[in-house]
């Protein structure tokens, strides 16, 4: 594991950071950075080092299809038998590519990373139909005062900031990110939309920050970051010690589709895939999550809609968004 280089317990603006909680450790195993680790100390799952399931499964469709084109066609006329082998050839070649990028997305972190930032940068930072929900809901929460936000990305929250008055009202930013490619492409961003207020980039998970000063931030943001996460109830967890009574967490996350429906199925299929290219997100029902943290403690109001995503993104149309106010 890579973990940051900053020292083992640093205070930053009431946001106490400890290495002291891995999500990839059992109980919580302390990490003592002074001393190199073995795999037994780490207690790292060997299923780490294992090739994706996924990939080897593309491989054998790609191999199955040139050899079932040789079955298939032997006895026909020879063009037959050279169109037919150059299309699956084709379409083979093009299989074999798509594994082979997924095994190299899944072995090296930092790539993994760094595509993934740009994807974000390209798809989520000009304007999109997703946005009038997204500044909705951001505008419908009052993003004043003291903010954290777990999973900020490229910072496509900040367009909804431009030109808003409750920009000015924003006392401290706060941006739990682990990515550390993003913090450059956030503060760019910020520096874009002329936006002025204070801006601190925590490169750590969100299951793995502890708020020292409970009680202090006003607004907890949460946009498509929920899928990702190794344990949403940990995040959910820290968001409501960071909240002052009356506080609001705000959020809208893709989640998974009704179970039985062809949009379920297709999800379901592209799943292996797509966790691996979108560095750790899954189809994820994050409604009865949010309904049985927050339910007793919040005022939850949540909706269903149906994102107006790109034609090739339909598979993510699913949504929820909605504010729970810290009672």
């Amino acid at each position: 594991h890579n973990h940051p280089k900053t020292p083992s317990h640093v205070k930053l603006d009431s946001v106490s950071i400890q290495h002291l909680r891995c999500p990839n450790l059992t109980n919580h195993t302390t990490i003592n950075h002074n001393k190199p680790q073995t795999l037994k100390s780490l207690n790292m799952c060997s299923n780490c080092l294992a090739i994706p399931t996924i990939t080897l499964k593309l491989l054998a469709t790609a191999f199955a299809l040139l050899y079932g084109q040789r079955q298939l066609t032997k006895n026909s006329h020879k063009w037959t038998r050279r169109v037919t082998f150059t299309v699956t050839a084709l379409i083979s070649l093009a299989i074999s590519a798509i594994s082979i990028f997924l095994i190299v997305l899944h072995f090296n972190d930092d790539f993994r990373r760094r595509f993934f930032v740009n994807f974000c940068a390209i798809s989520n930072l000009k304007p999109t139909l997703l946005d009038e929900h997204r500044c909705s809901i951001l505008q419908e929460g009052n993003v004043t005062g003291k903010i954290i936000e777990f999973g900020p990305g490229p910072g496509t929250n900040f367009k909804c900031f431009e030109n808003s008055t409750s920009a000015h009202m924003i006392e401290h930013y706060v941006a739990v990110e682990p990515n550390a490619h993003f913090e450059g492409v956030l503060k760019k961003e910020k520096g874009d939309r002329g936006l002025e207020f204070p801006l601190t980039h925590v490169g750590l998970k969100g299951e793995q920050i502890d708020i020292s000063d409970n009680g202090s931030y006003d607004v907890v943001i949460m946009t498509h970051v929920l899928c990702s996460v190794d344990s949403p109830e940990i995040v959910l967890s820290n968001a409501e010690k960071a909240l002052k009574q009356g506080g609001r967490i705000i959020f809208m996350e893709h989640v998974l589709a009704a179970q039985g429906t062809w949009v379920w199925y297709f999800q379901q299929s592209i799943a292996p895939m797509f966790t691996i290219i979108a560095n750790g997100c899954k189809f994820v029902d994050l409604r009865p999550v949010m309904e049985d943290y927050l339910g007793d403690r919040f005022d939850l109001k949540m909706l269903d809609f149906e994102a107006p995503m790109p034609a090739s993104f339909f598979f993510a149309r699913p949504h929820i968004k909605g504010v729970a106010v810290k009672k």
